[in-house]
């Protein structure tokens, strides 16, 4: 499993957003970005899949998704994880899996 892999990201911006809603701040767009410290030096096009994935769940809200030629476009409003998206991250053995590996790798984040 690669830092990029899709997985990883998801955890990654999932716990992020978790972490931003327990502290009672607003996440920063440009963290979640791709070239940010959340997803990582990943294409455009790779982020707004996987945004599109997190959003078409319902594991978070304040993501719009525009599907145009069959690919989609995200955009920002105002993120946050939801409850189900909580419990994907404690209960999907996927998820577990990307944070061991951010933990042996130790590219995990403050917030992990």
């Amino acid at each position: 499993m690669g830092a990029d892999d899709m997985h990883v990201v998801m955890y990654k911006v999932l716990a992020y957003l978790y972490d931003c809603m327990k502290r009672g701040e607003e996440p920063q767009k440009s963290r979640l970005a791709p070239g940010g410290d959340v997803a990582g030096p990943i294409p455009q096009s790779y982020w707004d899949e996987i945004m599109a994935q997190l959003a078409d769940r319902g594991l978070v809200r304040g993501v719009s998704v525009i599907w145009a030629d069959n690919s989609p476009t995200v955009v920002l409003a105002r993120p946050t994880v939801t409850l189900e998206g909580v419990e994907f991250l404690q209960d999907n053995s996927m998820m577990r899996r990307a944070l061991k590996f951010l933990r042996e790798t130790k590219s995990a984040l403050p917030f992990v």
